[in-house]
């Protein structure tokens, strides 16, 4: 029989703020091999991080190589999926965490890209490790430590925010929205807003997550004063808008780079222009058929092309100008 080897490592023992972790110092080949990070799948829902980028993890390469380089502690997590791979020893002074060999049990929750590209390298690194965090406990560690980090996709933040909250269609209603809108097969958004994650239909998404749930919060916040609408209701405004605008443009819809629809300044304006369409007509129903008559005065007068009339506007004010445009256009 094969004798199943293992790695010791010496540390010890103590507190980061109110969680136990198990602090050492190891060679970057050793913590690369047993470590994987977790990566978000736009596809199937799984992971919470950003995608891998070679070109950082060459440049950390590059640095701490050089002498006199160093970094922080690099940041883990012992999942508790592998407990039957890790264990970890306490002493009088000092503690020994053993993994068995070959088995991947540490989820790098902060520091893929340090670690990316030292898989050979013997170069010593201090790190971390939390002890047996479930997966929204480092998902929420990870999205503290990355928030504010101008490499990270602020949508990714957005998603991991409406994977976190407990009760995200009363506490986030546009985040709740927004999601629903690209994760429910009968919108025509599906699958097409972008979380920031690894996606084989990436060259599809046509906008951002953080963008779609802005122009959903902003609409919202339009509609405030007509109390009687539910959050299911809400969503049923949002989804048959946008089914009445893929179906009177739908050469448009079907070719957004050449057009300014799914675009910031078509999304901006033309969910502006749903919050008129709803205060203005709050006896209606408001189903897609009615929107198809409310945005029929737009089809043949109105230019989306990206080489027309508002091509080259941008900002708050290009959306504004837009907004204007086709709010005439269809008689508000």
């Amino acid at each position: 029989m094969k004798k199943i080897s293992t790695l010791a490592v010496p540390g010890i023992l103590g507190f980061s703020g109110g969680l136990p972790v198990f602090l050492s110092f190891a060679p970057a080949s050793g913590l690369f091999k047993h470590s994987f990070p977790d990566v978000l799948n736009e596809d199937t829902g799984d992971g919470y991080q950003r995608p891998y980028t070679k070109s950082h993890s060459l440049d950390f390469k590059n640095y701490i190589n050089r002498p006199g380089s160093t970094t922080p502690p690099l940041t883990f997590n012992l999942r508790n999926e592998f407990a039957g791979s890790w264990t970890i020893e306490s002493g009088t002074d000092f503690a020994q965490l053993i993994i068995i060999e070959d088995v991947k049990c540490l989820a790098q929750v902060d520091c893929q890209h340090r670690l990316g590209e030292l898989s050979n390298s013997d170069i010593s690194l201090p790190f971390m490790t939390y002890i047996g965090l479930d997966l929204r406990q480092e998902m929420a560690i990870f999205n503290i430590i990355n928030s504010k980090s101008k490499g990270l996709s602020s949508s990714l933040t957005d998603y991991h925010e409406s994977r976190l909250l407990n009760d995200l269609a009363s506490e986030a209603p546009h985040l709740f929205i927004s999601r629903r809108l690209n994760e429910d097969p009968s919108s025509p958004w599906f699958r097409l807003i972008r979380y920031g994650g690894e996606t084989t239909s990436g060259l599809k998404r046509r906008t951002s997550f953080r963008m779609m749930q802005k122009t959903v919060h902003n609409f919202l916040v339009a509609i405030k004063p007509i109390a009687e609408l539910t959050l299911e209701n809400k969503y049923q405004i949002v989804l048959n808008y946008w089914q009445a605008v893929a179906a009177v443009f739908p050469e448009q819809w079907k070719e957004p780079r050449n057009y300014l629809i799914t675009k910031g300044i078509g999304l901006y304006s033309l969910m502006q222009l749903l919050g008129d369409f709803v205060r203005y007509n709050p006896s209606k129903e408001y189903t897609e058929k009615f929107f198809i008559e409310c945005l029929a005065p737009l089809k043949t007068d109105f230019d989306w092309s990206s080489h027309g009339r508002f091509a080259y506007v941008g900002g708050k004010k290009g959306v504004q100008d837009v907004y204007f445009a086709i709010k005439k256009g269809v008689g508000l």
